[in-house]
């Protein structure tokens, strides 16, 4: 049996299949949690059952280790047992480079960074604060963002989604100002249909942090002053459901957006809803990011590491199914916009930060450009051409948001009001990302941005 390695099982298989196969047949390829690939084609894409025996026989064993079997490496459709689970299936992705070749892969985790959002609007404006490493200040800039903007008169709720490190809660409230119960209890509550909004409303607290302004901010932490059992909620709040009144699975994503729709159906509605993710390349930030259809702020110090890290990410979501050539408005990139935290307060760091920034964007995930003529043939033929954006086109993703670094930040203490930093300070460090956040948010509001 030849040994092979799993980046090198797809081309393998397919460079198999186009030996043998017309170029038009639709080819799924199933991947399953171990790696190993079955290949599913129409019933009538070999004529003659010999054919199909030999090259079973010969994916077999050219896919070694990663092959399910002789007997279950290649299927027609007609064998499989449940065709919708393959053939509708949420995470079936076109392969890069192909003519009419899918591929759906089977993950315990991370699934939800290629699935479509659940709904096109979210309930209710929703930002996602989101980083792909930690300890680069998300937190401090969306408690600030939503000080910002109930000194504007909004009424915010922010969310600790930051489940397995959080720290809204112990930036914002003192212990005793505590709500009976968090996040993790609604959503371990909410697996067996018993979140409602009674639940919800001993979830929420006011913070003091907006208590003399004209708007309001209500915290839901991630956990409460009558909590328990805390790590087995967070152990369990991952897990699908099946809903027999709907014959569908539901998940982390779905739940959150349960969690949306409570929250739009208050009577005292927030403006908007600010939900502080984890950060990382986790089941928290793959939901938050992808599925809601929130605005989603991508924190970044200028470093090698970060940028390594989103390059792997971003290649990854240039998969998805909310990525077109062409960008319409569904597309989700137009929903992801480059925060540059701590960034020294010099042009030059700006500049910098900006130049590296469109280079992974446009590597990894923007539109690849094509000459005038082959824009004319795509528009001849009613495809979409590729949008192709400037270095610095302010209405890019990867043009930044600046969040300056400032030493005294580091000291903020939001909770006591007799030690709160002067506002001052704040729009000194968070003015750009505050104007520029709120109007991605407000758009018609021309007042929120000037607290």
């Amino acid at each position: 049996m030849t040994r092979i390695q799993f980046d090198q099982v797809i081309p393998v298989a397919l460079g198999l299949l186009d030996q043998q196969l017309a170029l038009n047949t639709e080819i799924i390829l199933v991947r399953d949690s171990f790696g190993a690939l079955t290949v599913v084609m129409p019933d009538d894409a070999i004529a003659e059952v010999v054919g199909w025996s030999e090259l079973a026989k010969t994916l077999h064993y050219a896919l070694g280790i990663y092959s399910p079997g002789e007997g279950q490496v290649l299927l027609r459709k007609s064998d499989l047992i449940d065709p919708t689970d393959v053939l509708d299936s949420p995470d079936r992705i076109r392969i890069p480079d192909t003519h009419n070749t899918w591929l759906v892969d089977r993950l315990l985790t991370n699934q939800d960074w290629l699935r479509a959002p659940l709904v096109e609007h979210s309930p209710l404006p929703t930002a996602v604060a989101f980083s792909i490493k930690g300890g680069v200040g998300r937190t401090t800039a969306f408690a600030l963002w939503a000080w910002s903007l109930a000194r504007a008169g909004k009424n915010i709720v922010l969310v600790d989604l930051d489940l397995e490190a959080p720290g809204v809660a112990g930036l914002l409230l003192d212990e005793d100002r505590l709500p009976d119960y968090g996040l993790v209890d609604w959503l371990v509550e909410a697996l067996v249909g018993q979140a409602d909004e009674a639940l919800l409303r001993d979830c929420l607290v006011d913070c003091d942090l907006a208590r003399n302004e004209p708007g309001k901010i209500r915290v839901l932490p991630a956990f409460g002053k009558k909590t328990k059992e805390y790590i087995n909620k967070l152990g369990r709040i991952y897990m699908p459901t099946f809903a027999s009144e709907t014959g569908q699975f539901s998940g982390l994503a779905d739940r959150l957006l349960v969690l949306l729709q409570q929250l739009s159906a208050l009577q005292d509605r927030p403006d908007l809803v600010l939900l502080d993710s984890r950060a990382g390349l986790h089941d928290i930030g793959s939901a938050a990011v992808t599925r809601l259809s929130a605005e989603v702020f991508l924190f970044a110090r200028d470093d090698y590491q970060s940028w390594q890290a989103y390059r792997q990410l971003f290649e990854h979501l240039n998969k998805s199914r909310s990525v077109a050539v062409g960008m319409a408005d569904t597309d989700l990139r137009w929903r992801l916009k480059m925060i540059g935290a701590q960034l020294e307060p010099t042009e030059s760091a700006n500049l910098r930060f900006t130049d590296t920034c469109y280079g992974v964007w446009s590597a990894a995930l923007y539109d690849v450009g094509v000459t005038n003529d082959e824009e004319d043939s795509l528009k001849k033929a009613n495809q979409p051409v590729p949008v192709v954006f400037e270095l610095g086109q302010d209405n890019a993703p990867h043009d930044p948001l600046i969040v300056q670094f400032d030493s005294r930040v580091k000291s903020f203490d939001l909770i006591q009001s007799e030690n709160r930093p002067d506002w001052r300070v704040i729009e000194t460090a968070f003015g750009d990302f505050f104007a520029g956040a709120t109007a991605r948010l407000f758009p018609e509001d021309t007042t929120t941005g000037q607290p």
